[in-house]
């Protein structure tokens, strides 16, 4: 996303700041699912699932309906469309069904906002103002991502090159579906990877999911930047801790925060991981085995965009080059990364190439993991066989602890730091064969 004054959009008025400042104090207001919630509390969710509010587990998915649930609620109803198809068709059918099932799912969630597609707002009044576009996809296609991106230009937007063009995105289909028709498929992270005006993102908790969608309606609709803002959303439980800091949220739409320090007592194996979205649990745990088993401490960072943190990082580089002086501003990828030689492993869920973006800015040795890496990238390596179960490790998921934590190994021998032999060792006592 670009600042609109840098491509000479006229700015958002006020009407549209002030919703988005609404929906922003809405999103702040309200507890998160799995904190400070009633035993066997229930939500209802559009399309006819309850979402259970009890025990402390939860994930975006869960926190994505709730923020669907709060926005959609006939007090918010004038200050933000909300396109959710599958929603939509649920409350079309409630429709369609006898007055007592109508008037129950009034008492449950009161008039709603939502839309069945954002075409809707093409045919607005000329003087209504602008209202933050929220775009709830069911979609593991790249069509399905394009169709929403044409309807969210609206008719200005498909035929003006001037026109803004915004809206915030969310999409629940997953890479871990057991269905493989129903999984993401691998070209579109790729794609929003290569899309100048798409700011993809891969919230690892609730939390997270959180703070990017107010750092993006604050982005987008109060300080007026154009793009579209892309927020994966998965369904996998997950430890919930306080809500980000202001620090931690700002850093965390710029691309990544830190969890983990490194002690400072100086341990003799040192390594910094990265993860983004659900394989951010598999990185913590391999920090623990690696603390445990190998005696490596480990500096973790959560990365929901990497995409982010190249794009910066390498227009900041591109200004160094043109100037023959470096930038005056320093990407935050290399705030983050830049000093040290401390090695650093990158791990997503998707296609190894989107954590591999980052690659080219970090001057430590670097390794990046994703889905495709167990699918031949080492097929003439011991790491890349079966574990003691027999269960494949090429089967193009994401890269499971202990594969992170033998790549981890593999790293510091590399470096040399570590002794190679220890890597046989590894991989007798982690079962691989």
């Amino acid at each position: 996303m670009r600042a609109m004054s840098d491509r000479g959009f006229p700015s958002v008025d006020d009407a549209t700041r002030q919703a988005a400042l609404a929906c922003i104090g809405k999103l702040q207001a309200f507890g998160m699912p799995g904190s400070d919630r009633r035993e066997g509390h229930v939500t209802s969710v559009g399309d006819g699932r309850d979402m259970r509010l009890s025990g402390i587990a939860t994930s975006p998915l869960d926190a994505l309906v709730h923020i669907a649930n709060a926005l959609s609620h006939v007090d918010m109803s004038d200050q933000v469309w909300i396109v959710d198809p599958a929603r939509a068709r649920a409350e079309m059918a409630a429709a369609g069904a006898g007055r007592a099932a109508q008037t129950s799912l009034r008492k449950r969630r009161g008039k709603s906002a939502s839309l069945p597609s954002a075409i809707a707002t093409w045919f607005r009044p000329t003087s209504a103002p602008e209202r933050p576009l929220l775009y709830w996809l069911h979609s593991p296609t790249l069509r399905g991502v394009l169709t929403a991106g044409v309807e969210a230009m609206g008719l200005d937007g498909a035929t003006s090159a001037t026109a803004p063009r915004r809206g915030i995105f969310f999409n629940d289909a997953s890479v871990w579906s057991p269905d493989r028709q129903q999984r993401v498929r691998p070209e579109l992270p790729l794609w929003l990877a290569a899309q100048s005006d798409w700011l993809p993102y891969d919230p690892a908790t609730a939390q997270e999911l959180r703070a990017l969608l107010c750092a993006a309606l604050d982005a987008l609709y109060v300080r007026g930047e154009s793009g579209f803002c892309y927020l994966s959303a998965h369904d996998a439980p997950c430890g919930e801790g306080p809500p980000l800091g202001p620090d931690d949220a700002r850093d965390a739409f710029l691309g990544m925060y830190r969890l983990r320090a490194l002690p400072q007592t100086h341990p003799p194996y040192t390594i910094r991981l990265c993860g983004a979205g659900r394989a951010l649990t598999n990185v913590m745990e391999a920090a623990r085995w690696l603390q445990l088993d190998w005696g490596v401490a480990c500096e973790v960072w959560s990365c929901p965009s990497y995409t982010r943190l190249a794009r910066e990082a390498g227009d900041a580089e591109r200004v160094a080059m043109l100037r023959g002086e470096p930038a005056a501003s320093v990407s935050h990828l290399t705030q983050c990364l830049g000093d040290g030689r401390t090695p650093v492993l990158a791990v997503t869920g998707y296609a190894r190439h989107i954590a591999h973006q980052i690659g080219a800015y970090v001057p430590a040795r670097f390794l990046a993991l994703g889905s495709d890496d167990s699918n031949g990238s080492y097929a003439n390596d011991a790491l890349g066989g079966r574990d003691e179960s027999g269960e494949s490790l090429r089967s193009g998921d994401t890269p499971g602890v202990r594969w992170i934590v033998l790549n981890a190994l593999r790293l510091l021998v590399s470096e040399g730091t570590f002794a190679r032999a220890r890597i046989a060792e590894a991989t007798r006592r982690y079962g691989i064969v």
